[in-house]
């Protein structure tokens, strides 16, 4: 499944072509789609139907890559980029 049939009520409209996920152009950018307590634990309520963009970018190391993007978000919620060493045999992902 390719996913990206997001909620309509999660979204707002950026342009006539284009929506965003609520949440996630405001001073503070935190998706309303996200479950988390920041450092702790997260998870994507809509997984399965996230939009493009969010499939697009994934936690660094997950897949053994870097990810800039993952790194830059953790950043500004004062957590430090994950490494290698963050994952798990299960695929959990260390705070």
């Amino acid at each position: 499944m390719m996913g990206g049939t997001v909620p309509a009520g999660l979204t707002a409209r950026l342009d006539p072509h284009r929506v965003y996920m609520r949440g996630t152009w405001s001073p503070a950018p935190r998706c309303i789609a996200l479950d988390a307590e920041i450092g702790v634990r997260a998870r994507c309520t809509i997984h399965p139907d996230k939009p493009s963009v969010c499939r697009e970018v994934l936690a660094s190391w997950e897949f053994g890559a870097h990810s800039p993007q993952c790194d830059k978000a953790r950043i500004a919620h004062g957590l430090a980029p994950l490494t290698p060493a963050d994952w798990h045999d299960d695929g959990d992902i260390a705070a």
